[in-house]
């Protein structure tokens, strides 16, 4: 389950729009457990979506990266 995180995540990165994306991820993440997130910690970038919130998304958007950031 951590590998299709960290997969979403390098999806994220590479596009403008990762709406769908985030969802997806923020799925994944809810599901995996935090022992498992935390052995992958050094693989997680988050960068990307540190990014995203410097650019202009939509609220919606936003929200969701604040959610996902906040799992870690």
């Amino acid at each position: 389950m951590a590998a299709q995180a960290l997969a979403l995540l390098r999806e994220v990165a590479r596009l403008e729009a990762p709406l769908e994306e985030l969802r997806a991820l923020h799925s994944v993440l809810q599901a995996v457990p935090l022992n498992e997130l935390r052995e992958q910690a050094a693989e997680l970038r988050l960068g990307p979506l540190f990014s995203l919130l410097n650019e202009n998304h939509r609220l919606e958007e936003l929200l969701k990266i604040l959610m996902l950031l906040l799992r870690f």
